[in-house]
């Protein structure tokens, strides 16, 4: 059973200090898979935050534990602000366009391409926080939709795959360096192209969760 990385084999929690070096690595790790896309080795990982391979190893076995973790954390970040919209601006489109921003540089679709070929399913905790921000934007999504503001014909499954669209950061192929970072730019339009009423009639059908579930099984591995 997957486990959090907070919350070794065993239920028995972590010392402050290694639950620390978990929370420092798991950062690091995100920030390094945004800049550099999956093949970013545990080494560079090791190299910014300071840390041992051994040290990550003990935390994380593999590359792909490292991933779902990070993709569990950034799940649960997206979903506090979805909440945090729900709870204190229902139907707005500042609260509805802040958590798309919100999400987009959380680089959700450059951190999870796990290998298609992994031996083993996603935890249930990736799975049970999945679902949780799926229902969670669902009602995100109708909220916006009864102010009239956001268009209609589109739903939550919609907005997931289109956040996907928006291109990474690539790494420049002379220096390896990350080059500009487009992602503002191109949120933009998409929020404009969700925006009601909305001027180009959609194709059918729309997609569902199970279109989600197989987007991230054959796109991401998770």
């Amino acid at each position: 059973m997957h486990m959090s990385p907070t919350t070794p084999p065993g239920d028995r929690p972590l010392r402050a200090d290694a639950r620390q070096n978990v929370e420092q690595i798991l950062q690091v790790a995100q920030d390094v898979f945004a800049d550099l896309g999956y093949q970013a080795s545990i080494a560079e990982v090791a190299r910014r935050s300071g840390l041992g391979m051994g040290t990550i190893y003990r935390h994380f076995p593999n590359k792909t534990a490292l991933v779902e973790s990070i993709a569990i954390k950034v799940m649960r970040e997206s979903l506090a602000q979805v909440q945090r919209a729900l709870s204190e601006e229902p139907g707005s489109w500042t609260a509805f366009t802040r958590v798309l921003r919100h999400m987009v540089r959380l680089r959700s679709g450059q951190l999870f391409p796990v290998s298609r070929g992994r031996a083993t399913e996603p935890g249930p905790e990736l799975s049970s926080i999945r679902t949780e921000l799926l229902a969670a934007l669902e009602d995100l999504v109708a909220r916006t939709q009864q102010a009239g503001v956001l268009r209609d014909d589109v739903n939550a499954f919609d907005v997931v795959l289109m956040l996907n669209s928006i291109p990474p950061r690539l790494t420049d192929t002379e220096d390896g360096s990350p080059t500009a970072d487009l992602a503002d730019r191109y949120t933009g339009v998409l929020l404009d192209g969700l925006r009601a009423p909305g001027s180009e009639a959609l194709a059918q059908p729309a997609p569902g969760r199970r279109e989600i579930d197989q987007f991230f099984r054959t796109v991401h591995g998770l």
